[in-house]
């Protein structure tokens, strides 16, 4: 584990983003955030913010090079990048009739294997149509990969105070390595993509769709995350703390200030998505007045 050194004079990174007119440094020493305050209630998400936020979910992959398009003909929402794997190649937001829904799963298995890719599905309950696909596909043979429930939020928390040694940096397309070495380290990314994860970074925060934050400690990166602009809602993904770092508040501080930032873009909501299990990234989004959404899973075709 890394030791903390002494406070040194306050200084901006090189790789810090340019500071606004009239913005200033926290400058009273505190702990990291054992009393964050939790929001006040906020109007209830409507199903069409509902309906935006699973789009933009389905639609990440476009911050890594794929393409994202509406196939009215096969009543889905296509992702795709050839090569990447199922990863970046599946299927979503299936509105299906449920006397032809067999059908339109077979089109889209169809199409997707000439193009290339084993057939993929993300599906997400109380949105998808029809009600109860999962357990009918399962039925079918198709495997669940994994599962995972949207949580959102209204009103971002706050942070009273900031230990003066922390720093919270909006990373620029010239400093994102760094960025993407700890972002790599924390999930295990393998590391033959690394060149290939700089320039889809560099590029998608050029283009201005994705914002990505690093905590730094005494000049130490310590924390990544990135946000999301979508359809007049924000996600948050990719949010990890260095292991050396975990279990002391630093995850919270950077989901809060995360929070602020999309609130600060002119979204009215803020979401993320938590693994089925996770219960202690649970209890920290409990206690910043996330609330849930929906659940969704990932789903592959049967060999046959």
């Amino acid at each position: 584990m890394s030791e903390l050194r002494p406070s040194s004079p306050v200084r901006r990174p090189e790789t810090a983003r340019p500071r606004a007119a009239g913005a200033h440094e926290h400058d009273e020493a505190s702990t990291p955030p054992a009393g964050i305050a939790p929001p006040p209630s906020v109007e209830p998400v409507t199903l069409d913010e509902l309906v935006r936020i699973q789009r933009h979910m389905a639609s990440l992959p476009l911050h890594s090079g794929a393409t994202v398009d509406q196939d009215d003909a096969l009543g889905v929402l296509m992702v795709r990048r050839p090569g990447a794997g199922a990863a970046l190649n599946y299927a979503a937001m299936p509105r299906w009739d449920a006397s032809t829904w067999r059908s339109s799963l077979a089109r889209v298995t169809e199409t997707m294997g000439r193009d290339g890719s084993w057939p993929s599905m993300m599906l997400s309950d109380r949105l998808d149509r029809p009600p109860g696909l999962d357990l009918a596909m399962g039925s079918m043979g198709w495997r669940r990969l994994l599962g995972e429930t949207v949580l959102w939020v209204g009103h971002a928390s706050v942070v009273p105070h900031l230990d003066p040694r922390l720093r919270f940096e909006a990373v620029q397309p010239r400093a994102v390595a760094e960025h993407e070495t700890l972002e790599r380290d924390i999930f295990g990314v393998d590391p033959n993509r690394a060149g290939a994860r700089r320039a889809e970074l560099s590029d998608a925060l050029v283009a201005g769709g994705l914002r990505a934050f690093v905590v730094r400690l005494d000049d130490e990166p310590i924390a990544v995350a990135r946000l999301s602009q979508g359809e007049g809602v924000a996600g948050i993904y990719a949010l990890g703390v260095a292991h050396a770092w975990r279990g002391k508040g630093y995850g919270t501080l950077l989901a809060t200030i995360a929070t602020r930032a999309g609130m600060a873009t002119g979204n009215r909501v803020v979401w993320l998505s938590v693994e089925d299990g996770n219960a202690p990234a649970r209890h920290v989004y409990d206690k910043l007045g996330f609330q849930p959404a929906f659940s969704w899973s990932r789903w592959l075709a049967p060999a046959d």
